[in-house]
């Protein structure tokens, strides 16, 4: 009776455990991420990138390499998300629905909190300037995965 106790008692903290990174919480500030926290986490790892990843380059004399099957243009970083938010407050959202340019989540990420199953969808404005010395900007939209504690996937 007492191992029926002792085995029951170590996969009700197992099920705890996996049912709380499956839900999303994270252990090491011992809360939930709130949805703007979510999206500053994503933005903040787009924004400090050299260049970004687009499906069509304005222009390709911009262009530094050709690769992710598309084209990686250097972009001018925004001073903060608070910036890039004013500018374009329809931008960003966790969970829209219709659809996302990212693979299912597996299973096992879920459990082990390396996937918090929220999937982060930002139209980021990318600025940059033309031939010219004009600052123009284009539109890529980027999915992107995080982990139960805010890392971007």
């Amino acid at each position: 009776m007492k191992s029926f106790f002792f085995v029951g008692g170590v996969l009700l903290i197992l099920f705890g455990y996996f049912g709380l990174n499956y839900s999303g919480f994270c252990f090491a500030e011992m809360r939930y991420l709130s949805k703007e926290e979510k999206i500053r986490a994503v933005f903040d790892y787009l924004n400090s990138r050299d260049t970004l990843p687009l499906d069509n380059a304005p222009d390709p004399k911009h262009v530094k390499d050709k690769s992710f099957d598309g084209y990686n243009l250097a972009h001018i970083k925004y001073k903060s998300f608070d910036e890039h938010i004013a500018l374009y407050p329809e931008c960003c959202s966790v969970n829209p629905g219709g659809g996302y340019e990212v693979p299912p989540v597996n299973f096992l990420d879920r459990i082990f909190g390396y996937d918090s199953g929220d999937v982060v969808v930002i139209n980021f404005q990318v600025r940059y300037l033309d031939e010219n010395g004009s600052l123009k900007t284009v539109e890529n939209r980027f999915d992107s995965y995080l982990q139960n504690c805010g890392k971007p996937q």
